[in-house]
């Protein structure tokens, strides 16, 4: 597939996607009020960096797996990958839906653990090997359009005056559907489920330095929103939410086009490798800082139109557009450049430093500032894993002489 055709395909798809919840959210912030709003929102926060950890770091080495693979040996592959996720995916639920409860507003806790199941079953997703294949197709047939549509009926209840949890149960039903319908086309679920579990562990064993960068990453970029729900009070909560909902569509978008971009920079035997990592870099700029400006210039006003008085306000937002636009950067050093070199243990040390210094600061700056201190201290992190990853990145060009 083409550069032109796999930015189209694998990056539009999930733009859209990230886009879905735009169309409940906006109801539910002048419907349902300040409680279920951060109360969907703490279940989205814990059940994102649950559905990393049931990801095993596909997400990261994945696509170039299925890419590198051949025909014949990419069924079992997949096959392989969904067992060990199914092992984690069990439990990671219940956690995520205890803590979801134990976070959100009383009145809420159970739409907040609801949500946070549905969003940790998202782990359990078939994109990394979609992406690998070159397939957007039932990316849209099995992942997007159920989740569209489960999101228009919540949302048409909750107008009508419906319960909130309606929301998370219907995308609980469209996540979990959708995700067991595309499996069932690769291989049949029985096939699936008695094949090797021992390979299965074996395989998760394998790749789990991706896993945990992933993991990490996620201790105060996904969790970021229950970071600073309890650090602060439910009213400055709401305003970091409203700029976190955008990010969350930001960070969608640029990671989307970094999977397109991963099996294309390593293609032909990685003929092309540094020629195409560097556009990929430039390809990565670019979006950065077309993020970073839209935050900057169009984040309150694009959050008062859709959440009302739970906007964010302008240092926030500008604070999210730097956050957003280092993504940018480090998704593309890491999975374009230090990942095809092998360097995965680099990527892992920089999300570790980001975490050291990302989750103290959310959490004593959101006590003390608010809604711009949790941001001030998701920025910080993003910075601090940028410098890591440059350092790498010229020390792995340095050591390869180019």
């Amino acid at each position: 597939m083409s550069l032109v055709r796999r930015l189209a395909s694998f990056s539009t798809i999930p733009a859209a996607s990230a886009l879905i919840p735009f169309l409940v959210l906006p109801v539910l912030a002048h419907a349902a009020g300040t409680g279920p709003w951060v109360a969907v929102a703490v279940g989205q926060s814990i059940g994102g960096f649950f559905a990393l950890v049931v990801s095993l770091g596909l997400n990261v080495v994945g696509p170039t797996l299925v890419s590198l693979a051949s025909a014949t040996e990419r069924p079992e592959l997949f096959a392989t990958g969904t067992r060990a996720r199914i092992a984690v995916a069990i439990p990671a639920a219940l956690v995520a839906g205890v803590i979801a409860a134990l976070l959100a507003p009383g009145r809420d806790a159970s739409t907040a653990a609801v949500m946070a199941v549905a969003i940790t079953c998202g782990g359990l997703s078939s994109a990394w090997y979609l992406i690998g294949l070159g397939r957007p197709l039932p990316l849209i047939v099995f992942e997007l359009l159920p989740r569209a549509i489960a999101t228009l009926i919540g949302g048409a209840i909750i107008l009508l005056g419906g319960p909130v949890i309606w929301y998370p149960a219907l995308l609980l039903l469209a996540i979990a559907g959708g995700v067991a319908s595309y499996a069932a086309t690769v291989m049949k679920p029985a096939a699936i489920l008695r094949g090797s579990w021992r390979e299965s562990f074996v395989f998760a064993r394998m790749h789990l330095a991706a896993a945990a960068t992933e993991t990490v990453s996620g201790a105060y970029t996904t969790l970021a929103v229950s970071l600073v729900t309890a650090g602060t009070t439910a009213v400055q909560a709401a305003g970091y939410v409203s700029g976190d909902k955008l990010f969350r569509m930001g960070q969608t978008v640029v990671g989307a086009q970094g999977n397109a971009l991963q099996g294309w920079v390593v293609e032909d035997a990685r003929a092309h490798f540094g020629a195409r990592a560097r556009k990929a870099l430039l390809l990565h700029s670019a979006l950065g800082m077309l993020g970073f400006a839209a935050f900057a210039l169009l984040g309150p006003w694009l959050t008062t139109v859709l959440f009302g008085d739970q906007a964010v306000d302008r240092p926030t937002a500008i604070l999210f557009g730097a956050a957003i636009l280092c993504i940018s950067l480090t998704t593309s050093l890491g999975r374009h450049v230090l990942v095809p070199l092998g360097r995965t243990r680099a990527i892992f040390a920089s999300v570790v430093a980001g975490a050291v210094v990302g989750v103290p600061l959310t959490l004593v700056l959101s006590s003390l500032w608010g809604s711009i201190g949790g941001a001030t201290g998701l920025a910080s992190a993003e910075v601090v894993v940028l410098l890591v990853q440059v350092a790498y990145a010229l020390t792995a060009r340095k050591a390869s002489g180019r």
